[in-house]
């Protein structure tokens, strides 16, 4: 056993003196081992003893309709939040409402079932604000009762942005709210009329979606050591239902959840993460399975590259060994496959999932290695404006009736990095919208938005595009847009068949190095259906 540890050790110190001595990197595994997953359960058990406090509490007092427990940030995760406990003599249906100020829609949710003991979530309180609150019971025989409250919030966020709302049409917007996800602070949400609705008291940044059961799936840090180590899946009151920890040996940086994270079909996630057993990063997934937080995948994109792609990388954060830069990761069900975005390929790869497999390439047609080209998708119709450092590519529900076609949209940050159109690099960005013939490898441009903007709409990094699927609009965030003195992030919502504006809100006041930085933007309703 000593001589083979001796072996090992020597091995390393050999191949240590040959990087060195020939100026390469090399990557010896031997020292360092690849990530780990697992669940942890300290916020859970905090919370269950929050839980007991004010559930004895309950127990020990006499509350109704008329007289309602309400209990104000329940789980200590989400301030402009409270919960009311009370029972109703008679089986009845809860409809709780917050009144919103003049332009913004009143917040409202009616439970379908019918119960005496009530546990109603009261969502979107204004911070620092006296709010005013009316629940209403139904019970069976259709007789309503209504209870008015009032709940004075003292709480205030203080890494929110400065807001500005430059046009807001409520009656065509996709309902709910718009989070703003950052690199760095706490997310939030806000209403209509850019006032704040919703926050968390956790910072974290990236990864921020609703999962198919209403909860939020999110990145976290632990205090505010800003690794962004943590996903953890909550409900909108804060309710800790799942903690995940990525473990990444010997990496010291911050982001270890360093973009996305997404829901997969079989109800595990895939995340994407650094495995730091090589000179490379952000170009690794892993699949944590949701009920053990154990990896049951992990998946290199260097798997799919020839060699030749990252080791001869010459563009932006060479040294750092970020050849691909995966910032973003999308489940086609259709096709079992992946959508992956490489930002310093300025290209969007479908690879099937989990055998990792080419599909299809989404990119500017140089500088690919022979083996790769004919992935490549050909043009067709008008001149291709091919992604550009690109962000957040989606799938869209059937836009023509063609089983052979898929529409993509993105954030098109339009930034040459190792390939694209330098003579209009950095000019504008946009969104835009791809659709791909599968069958003949083909693709086209059908909508694209921001050029028209030129720089006032540019971001050179982050950047978002969503499909919203109530009403058909467009949500495009240009989230670091340079002013003369500081940054500031423009969400822009448009209308389906027009392209109106009918929303756009500034945020302003990001600095350089900000961790303010807007990431993505998403609109969502505070309640889901129950």
């Amino acid at each position: 056993m000593k001589i083979m540890t001796f072996f090992i050790l020597a091995l390393g110190i050999v191949w240590i003196i040959i990087a060195e001595t020939t100026n390469q990197t090399v990557s010896f595994s031997i020292f360092q081992s690849a990530s780990t997953t697992n669940s942890e359960t300290d916020l859970i058990e905090e919370q269950e003893e929050m839980e007991k406090e004010w559930q004895q509490e309950y127990m020990n007092g006499s509350y109704s309709f008329d007289n309602p427990m309400v209990i104000e940030d329940p789980y200590g995760e989400a301030p402009l939040t409270a919960l009311a406990k009370f029972r109703t003599e008679e089986p009845s249906r809860i409809t709780v409402t917050v009144a919103s100020r003049e332009g913004a829609e009143d917040i409202t949710h009616t439970y379908s079932s019918y119960a005496q003991e009530h546990e109603v979530p009261v969502l979107g309180l204004y911070p620092n604000s006296d709010n005013e609150v009316t629940i209403t019971a139904e019970n069976q025989q259709g007789t309503i009762q209504e209870k008015t409250i009032s709940i004075e919030n003292d709480r205030t966020l203080e890494s929110a942005h400065d807001r500005q709302i430059v046009e807001s049409s409520p009656a065509d917007m996709e309902p709910g709210l718009t989070f703003i996800n950052t690199a760095v602070t706490e997310p939030y949400g806000v209403d209509e009329q850019g006032d704040i609705r919703w926050y968390s008291s956790r910072t974290g940044g990236f990864a921020f979606k609703r999962l198919a059961n209403g909860n939020l799936l999110r990145g976290m840090s632990e205090s505010a050591d800003e690794r962004n180590e943590y996903l953890l899946e909550t409900d909108m009151l804060g309710k800790v239902q799942h903690q995940y920890k990525i473990n990444v040996p010997n990496y010291d940086d911050n982001n270890v959840i360093h973009h996305d994270a997404i829901e997969l079909p079989n109800n595990n996630l895939l995340v994407t993460i650094h495995d730091n057993s090589n000179s490379y990063v952000e170009d690794t997934m892993v699949e944590i399975d949701r009920e053990t937080g154990e990896t049951v995948e992990t998946l290199d994109l260097k798997d799919v590259f020839p060699a030749e792609v990252y080791e001869n990388y010459a563009g932006p954060y060479k040294n750092e060994g970020d050849w691909f830069h995966q910032n973003a990761v999308w489940y086609d069900a259709e096709t079992e496959s992946i959508l992956v975005s490489g930002r310093h390929q300025s290209a969007v790869l479908s690879l099937t999932y989990p055998d990792m497999n080419i599909n299809w390439i989404l990119a500017a047609p140089e500088d690919w290695p022979d083996s790769m080209m004919e992935k490549v998708l050909e043009p067709v119709g008008d001149p291709i404006k091919y992604p550009g450092a690109q962000h957040a590519p989606m799938i869209l529900p059937d836009q023509d009736n063609d089983p052979d076609t898929k529409d993509i949209l993105l954030f098109d940050n339009n930034t040459a990095v190792v390939r694209g159109n330098d003579s209009i690099s950095r000019d504008f960005s946009q969104g835009i919208q791809y659709r791909i013939n599968e069958t003949d490898g083909t693709v086209e441009t059908v909508w694209n938005y921001g050029e028209d903007r030129g720089k006032e709409f540019f971001s050179n990094v982050v950047g978002d595009a969503d499909y919203l699927y109530e009403t058909g609009n467009r949500l495009l965030t240009s989230g670091y847009n340079e002013l003369e003195n500081s940054y500031r992030a423009v969400i822009v919502e448009l209308a389906s068949d027009t392209d109106e504006i009918v929303y756009e809100l500034e945020l302003n006041g990001i600095q350089e190095g900000d961790g303010r930085i807007v990431y993505r933007s998403e609109r969502m309703p505070l309640y889901t259906a129950q």
